[in-house]
C-alpha cells in the first residue's frame, strides 16, 4: 500500500486528485490533505507518507520552499504545476515526476506506473536532493546541472556536456562521449523540450543533438565532430540548414 498526502491550496483539485486515486489506484491509501507548506510540514511529520503529490504554486510559500525547508525528505514527490518553464524545467533537470495541471487521468496513471516500477529507488537520494535544491536556488536555467542515475551512482551534468540523445523506445541514451553514455527513463520528447533552449536540434524522430557538435552537412547527413555521421528527416533538413547558418 502507497500512503499518500496531498498538498495543493485548492480544495477543488485535492477533492479532485483524491477522487482520482480512489477510483484507478486502488494500491493508494490518501492518509491526509494539507493547503499550505505549513499544515504539509506538520502532516509530513505526523503521518510519514510514502507520496506527496505537492502543488508547485500556493500562496505562502511554494512546494519549492517546502522541501527547501525540509532539507532532506524521505517520501517519493511527484509535482502538480501549471506551465510554467522554470518549475518544470527545474523538476526535469533534476530527474523528479511532474504533473501539469489539470491533471489527467492517464498522466496519473503514467505516474503511478513508474513509482510503481521504480518502488525501491523513488526517494532521490542525498545527492540527488542536494541538486535540486542547487538547481532551484540558481533561478537561471543556464546553471541547471542534469541529473544522471546509473545503478548506485549518479551523475550531474552541464547541458554542454551532452553531445546527443538517442530514443529507445520510451527510454533515451544520452551520449557524453565516445564511450560514455546513459540510458534514462525518459522520452526523447522530454529531453528535447528540456534541452532545446541550450541549442540543442532534432535530426529525426529518434535523435537529438547539441549544435556546437555538428560539423557539416553532407549529403542528407549531419557529421559531428567525432565522426559519427546521423542521417536527417526531410522535414528537418532545411530547418537545420537554416539552424546551423544562424
Amino acid at each position: 500500500m502507497i500512503r499518500a498526502l496531498l498538498v495543493d491550496d485548492d480544495d477543488a483539485a485535492r477533492r479532485y486528485l483524491r477522487a482520482l486515486l480512489t477510483e484507478a489506484h486502488t494500491d493508494v491509501h490518501v492518509i491526509g490533505e494539507a493547503a499550505n507548506i505549513t499544515e504539509a510540514q506538520a502532516a509530513i511529520a505526523l503521518l510519514k507518507p510514502d507520496l506527496v503529490l505537492l502543488d508547485v504554486e500556493m500562496p505562502g510559500g511554494s512546494g519549492f520552499d517546502l522541501l527547501l525547508q525540509l532539507k532532506r525528505w524521505d517520501f517519493t514527490v511527484v509535482f502538480t504545476t501549471s506551465h510554467q518553464h522554470y518549475a518544470i524545467q527545474a523538476i526535469r533537470f533534476s530527474a523528479l515526476d511532474y504533473l501539469p495541471k489539470p491533471v489527467l487521468p492517464e498522466e496519473l496513471t503514467a505516474a503511478m506506473g513508474r513509482l510503481r516500477e521504480q518502488r525501491d529507488v523513488a526517494t532521490p537520494s542525498s545527492q540527488v536532493q542536494d541538486q535540486f535544491i542547487a538547481n532551484i536556488a540558481q533561478r537561471d536555467v543556464q546553471a541547471f546541472r542534469l541529473t544522471i542515475p546509473h545503478g548506485d551512482r549518479t551523475f550531474f551534468v552541464a547541458p554542454a556536456e551532452v553531445v546527443r540523445c538517442e530514443a529507445e523506445r520510451n527510454y533515451t541514451w544520452v551520449h557524453l562521449g565516445p564511450d560514455r553514455r546513459y540510458l534514462l527513463a525518459r522520452t526523447l520528447k522530454e529531453f528535447e523540450e528540456m534541452l532545446e533552449p541550450f541549442g540543442f536540434v532534432r535530426l529525426n524522430r529518434g535523435d537529438l543533438v547539441r549544435r556546437q557538435v555538428i560539423v557539416h552537412l553532407e549529403g542528407g547527413y549531419a557529421v559531428l565532430r567525432d565522426g559519427h555521421r546521423i542521417e536527417v528527416s526531410r522535414r528537418r533538413l532545411a530547418e537545420l540548414k537554416q539552424f546551423l547558418a544562424s
